[in-house]
């Protein structure tokens, strides 16, 4: 079959596409030394062995840290999560009850805005100006939201943050799935949600949570030779952030460069197959709404954005490295100190994983996902790589396309070995990251 080799080895088993079933030779999915319905460490532990079980720690842990931003730094305003700046916005036209900062804002502001009336296409309206056309393309988050929120304006600053909650909690379910596809614990998957820059998303109304939740789902579903679900979901991803779109473009490199193989073996054109709706599914989807949009404002937002977010390769990572390591303190500790924490913490992610892309069971295309992200991360301008107070919220699919390929890795392989200290590492940035969210912004 064309493009059959996205697939690993053990994704071919009944085992890999029906995540949570117990595993080979451990009756009720209890794990070594464990015994099913114990009520000892190791029982709970083989009880625990469900995706279920880190996606509601996930969840639980993202509506904890949601409600104590509001209740300490929002003051009981949960509409201070938007982070209106007053550059964007006039006080006077603004819905009732949303807060003005001095500052710029946040990004936050453009998704409340779009998620008010979707379709609503003007430069300003409900007291908020866009900035730039290519907000118009990130419709996925606001829709959901205005969906939730039932076309009523004073929900949406809840509903904003109850999807972000809802789709943390799905990373750690999905992220779950991914651990057992891989003879893991299902514990094990909560390094999926374990990144640092998604408590600034939840803080500041941002999309990174429902694209990487539609994004995981995607390859699972890719796993799972489901092509027209893995489509829909990575079309819905593509349009809540369009790096999503990174992930297709490896689906579809692999899958053509499978029909090519298997076209020339059986000495014929290459012809497209069902597998195929997994790539050409979100790229319709995604070039329509572009045209749409150029309709509605004059301009592409894909190329609108291209000029503010992109930029000669490798410049500005090293620019930033640069600059920031002359600020190096430890006494404060403070956001420069943050930043290279979490830079590191990024770069040993990244690094273990690029050790382990030979030896890993997941799909070529997911390696090849995750090569597509870090050349995307080193093309950024120096606006995205010098920004002190985003933790790298933007940087997100490097760190799950790294994990996963971690978890896919045996044990005895490097990238395996290393993982219970990276996951470590985590912990020290999220505390940190945790206690400004809750006092500083």
């Amino acid at each position: 079959m064309p493009g059959q080799e996205i697939l690993p080895n053990r994704a071919r088993t009944a085992e890999a596409v029906m995540p949570g079933r117990p595993a080979p030779g451990l009756p009720g999915g209890a794990t070594p030394g464990g015994a099913p319905g114990g009520t000892g460490p190791q029982g709970l532990l083989a009880r625990a062995d469900a995706p279920m079980v880190p996606g509601l720690i996930a969840l639980l842990a993202a509506l904890a840290f949601a409600l104590a931003r509001w209740q300490t730094w929002a003051k009981g305003n949960i509409a201070r999560f938007v982070l209106v700046g007053r550059h964007f916005a006039t006080p006077s036209q603004l819905p009732a009850g949303i807060p003005v900062a001095r500052t710029y804002g946040y990004d936050g502001q453009f998704y409340y805005r779009l998620a008010l009336a979707p379709v609503n296409f003007s430069r300003v309206a409900y007291g908020i100006r866009m900035d730039q056309p290519y907000r118009y393309m990130r419709v996925g988050y606001p829709w959901l939201t205005w969906l939730v929120s039932f076309g009523q304006h004073f929900l949406v600053p809840v509903m904003l943050v109850v999807v972000n909650i809802a789709a943390i909690g799905a990373m750690g379910y999905l992220g779950g799935m991914f651990a057992r596809q891989a003879s893991r614990h299902a514990l094990a998957g909560l390094v999926i949600p374990a990144y640092f820059g998604l408590l600034t998303s939840l803080s500041r109304d941002t999309a990174e949570p429902l694209a990487a939740a539609c994004l995981l789902a995607a390859l699972l579903a890719v796993r799972a030779r489901r092509p027209l679900l893995a489509g829909l979901l990575l079309a819905y991803g593509a349009l809540t952030r369009e790096t999503v779109m990174a992930a297709v473009a490896a689906i579809a490199i692999v899958r053509v460069i499978g029909a090519i193989r298997q076209g020339r073996l059986r000495h014929e054109p290459p012809r497209p197959g069902r597998e195929d709706l997994a790539w050409v599914v979100p790229t319709v989807v995604f070039v329509a709404w572009q045209v749409v949009v150029k309709v509605a404002v004059g301009s592409f937002p894909l190329l609108a954005d291209s000029g503010r977010n992109a930029g000669t390769p490798f410049i500005a990572p090293l620019k930033a490295l640069e600059s920031n390591l002359r600020h190096v303190s430890t006494n404060p500790f403070d956001q420069y100190d943050v930043w290279l924490l979490e830079v590191g913490i990024l770069a040993l992610f990244a690094l273990a994983a690029l050790l382990s892309l030979r030896s890993t069971n997941a799909p070529v295309h997911e390696r090849l996902a995750f090569v597509l992200y870090l050349i995307e991360i080193c093309v950024v301008t120096p606006s995205t790589w010098n920004s002190l107070d985003a933790d790298l919220r933007s940087f997100i699919e490097v760190y799950l396309l790294a994990a996963i390929i971690l978890l896919g890795t045996p044990r005895r392989r490097i990238g395996s070995r290393l993982l219970p200290a990276l996951e470590v590492l985590l912990i020290p940035a999220l505390i940190v990251v945790t206690q400004r969210r809750l006092t500083i912004s």
